[in-house]
């Protein structure tokens, strides 16, 4: 029976436990997405306390996918210096590091952008969440978009990661090329989704490329969007065989974006009790049903019982954590120690409020504490 603290790898990356830190926007950096003192402590805070992975934030790959305020950059060489301090410091408390790599397409917001440029994305359909319709990508910017998924692979490995992660959910870039209303292309990359595919089938064949077949590669897949004409559960489990077929070396399961009418965001509020806990397992498990690679499910998982019930029951392989780690850093560390309550996170999401606000993606209500 796969337990929690038990060492497992995949393909060269070996793992103390199935605990992984799941990739969360954390406003650490500056203005232009390069490493700060603060991001170097913000990670270093979870290097200690004994998860099995850490997945960076979302780190845009061209100047024009900023969607965050002080949101993690690779996009030029000159970034390789930090990136290569926030490694070696996680490693230097022992942990485990993956850079999560992503084009914001319609989401980015061009008032973040360094440089004058435009809003991107497959089909000139107004993004939900801004209303902002994008410019239709010409053949040439998407490949220019894949050319810069492989250079941002590339500087990951030498900056001494131990893995790299495709961004393919919650309405960005990749997201918005597989899903049929996003994408309304009638060339090479739009139709159905086998023709949806290409662009991330082009974009992980880019990444593999530049890092080889021995460096981890993971994605962050949506199961579905839940909005009407969105990917649906059908296609994406299309998507992941796609995935399993060309490399992809372990998948990560969400669902939703920011903005929907369903209102079923990733990270959903209140999740109080129990029966609340891994609202995304069911999607995760029809995923492991169907392809061999390891699965991770994330969302809502607060504590050991429900982690226990979704490894022994097959689930998924692993479970990923975002807020309550927001919280407690130590988490992980406090379960293995002997404490096993459940978090404290109570998810009220006031944590992307702190981020907003200039404070970094921190507990609101802790900061609140600390300013009374």
């Amino acid at each position: 029976m796969p337990e929690l603290f038990e060492r497992t790898s995949i393909n060269s990356l070996e793992l103390e436990n199935r605990a992984i830190r799941s990739a969360t926007w954390s406003a650490v950096c500056d203005q232009k997405g390069y490493v700060t003192d603060r991001a170097i402590e913000f990670y270093s805070k979870l290097a200690s306390g004994c998860l099995g992975l850490i997945v960076t934030g979302f780190q845009y790959v061209m100047p024009n996918s900023a969607a965050m305020p002080y949101q993690m950059g690779n996009y030029k060489d000159e970034m390789v210096e930090g990136l290569r301090r926030l490694a070696d410091e996680i490693h230097s408390k022992g942990g485990k590091v993956m850079g999560q790599l992503a084009h914001a397409g319609s989401r980015a917001n061009p008032e973040l952008f360094i440089e004058e440029g435009e809003v991107w994305g497959p089909s000139a359909v107004p993004e939900p969440a801004t209303g902002r319709a994008p410019k239709e990508m010409t053949i040439e910017e998407i490949a220019s978009v894949v050319d810069a998924f492989g250079s941002a692979a590339s500087r990951i490995k030498n900056s001494g990661f131990d893995g790299v992660q495709i961004h393919g959910a919650h309405g960005y870039g990749i997201n918005q090329f597989l899903s049929g209303f996003t994408n309304r292309r009638r060339d090479e990359y739009g139709g159905d989704i086998s023709k949806r595919y290409r662009f991330l089938g082009e974009v992980l064949e880019a990444v593999r490329g530049s890092v080889g077949k021995d460096f981890p590669v993971f994605i962050k897949l949506t199961g579905a969007d839940y909005y009407d004409g969105g990917l649906v559960l059908d296609e994406s489990l299309y998507v992941a065989r796609r995935l399993e077929e060309d490399g992809i070396d372990c998948i990560e399961i969400s669902a939703g974006s920011r903005g929907i009418p369903s209102g079923l965001v990733p990270s959903r509020p209140n999740i109080l009790h129990i029966e609340d806990e891994a609202y995304l397992a069911d999607l995760a498990r029809s995923f492991k049903e169907t392809v061999k690679v390891p699965i991770i499910t994330v969302g809502g998982i607060r504590s050991i019982e429900v982690i226990s019930r979704v490894l022994s029951d097959h689930f998924a392989d692993y479970v990923a954590l975002c807020r309550p780690l927001i919280r407690e850093p130590h988490l992980l560390k406090r379960w293995k120690d002997g404490n096993t309550e459940k978090s404290t996170c109570i998810s009220c999401n006031g944590c992307f409020e702190t981020g907003l606000s200039g404070f970094g993606v921190v507990c609101k209500l802790d900061l609140e504490k600390e300013d009374k």
